[in-house]
């Protein structure tokens, strides 16, 4: 498995919950948190057998946008 960190557009916990809804369905990706506390809006994400790119289209698909930290 692998952790990777993501700066995103984020502006409210209904925006993360927008990209939960997408990746509950991904199997793929094991689990995945917001700080929306930080100045970055940092979404971390515990995956396995994905790529980053896809991770990347998955939030892009929930309307949001993100890249690697």
């Amino acid at each position: 498995m692998e952790t990777k960190q993501f700066k995103t557009n984020f502006k409210c916990s209904g925006c993360s919950s927008k990209v939960d809804v997408i990746f509950k369905n991904e199997p793929r990706i094991k689990s995945w948190d917001t700080d929306l506390a930080h100045a970055d809006k940092v979404l971390t994400v515990t995956f396995e057998n994905i790529t980053e790119a896809e991770i990347l289209q998955l939030v892009k698909k929930a309307g949001y946008s993100a890249t690697a930290l």
